[in-house]
């Protein structure tokens, strides 16, 4: 009796495996394939697409050193911020631009941001105002208070005259009789149509010793001189 045959474990990997593909086969005809042929595979899915990181926001330099903060206001309207540029005060709204093309963006706390070439810039406050040179500034010379509690009205486009916002400032023209929504249209005879002229008024004011001013309440056009 001829001895009994065992089969090779790679005979035994083939048969095995021609069993799972002929009962796969089995099931897909069981189950209605008919003469169509068996669904194709689907390709695996793609790897996700992970998207770049944006590219960091530049950070706001400081202003160059010829620029001084010396005056802010924040208000509905956008505030302004009042700033030295080659030894002249500006009042600037957002939007303005100095001379040199250097133009404020946005009133904050304790500072001012404008935008230059290089991008937005910070201008605060400095630490300690430094010593000036030369004869101080007359009492009431200051066109600070005054910058800050005018603001300009315009009717048509055309500047006409400059309403008072706030008199904590300015006693002179509280002690003068305006009150807060009055609005200054000329000082002894020439009118506030530009901000240069209101800078001048607190030096008008300290030189002569008296000022005449033409203001509109309401619809009403009044007189009235101030005083330091």
């Amino acid at each position: 009796m001829a001895a009994r045959r065992t089969n090779t474990p790679k005979e035994w990997a083939l048969a095995i495996g021609g069993g799972l593909a002929l009962s796969a086969g089995l099931v897909w005809v069981l189950r209605g394939g008919g003469d169509e042929a068996p669904p194709a595979l689907l390709p695996p899915p793609p790897p996700p697409v992970i998207a770049s990181p944006p590219p960091p926001v530049a950070a706001a330099v400081s202003a160059p050193s010829d620029l001084a903060l010396a005056g802010l206001r924040a208000g509905p309207d956008g505030g302004m911020a009042i700033v030295v540029a080659g030894g002249k005060q500006y009042l600037l709204r957002p939007g303005r631009v100095l001379p040199g093309g250097i133009k404020l963006l946005r009133v904050e706390p304790g500072r001012a941001i404008l935008a230059g070439p290089s991008g937005e810039m910070v201008l605060a406050f400095a630490d300690a105002a430094p010593a000036m040179a030369g004869p101080a500034t007359p009492p009431g010379g200051d066109p600070t208070p005054w910058q800050l509690a005018l603001s300009p009205l315009r009717e048509q486009g055309r500047l006409v005259g400059w309403r008072v916002d706030s008199l904590a400032g300015l006693p002179a023209l509280a002690r003068a009789g305006l009150k807060p929504g009055d609005v200054l249209l000329s000082a002894n005879g020439a009118e506030l149509i530009s901000e240069e002229k209101v800078m001048e008024l607190p030096q008008e004011l300290a030189a002569n010793g008296r000022m005449q001013i033409v203001y509109r309440r309401g619809n009403t056009q009044r007189e009235a001189v101030v005083t330091p």
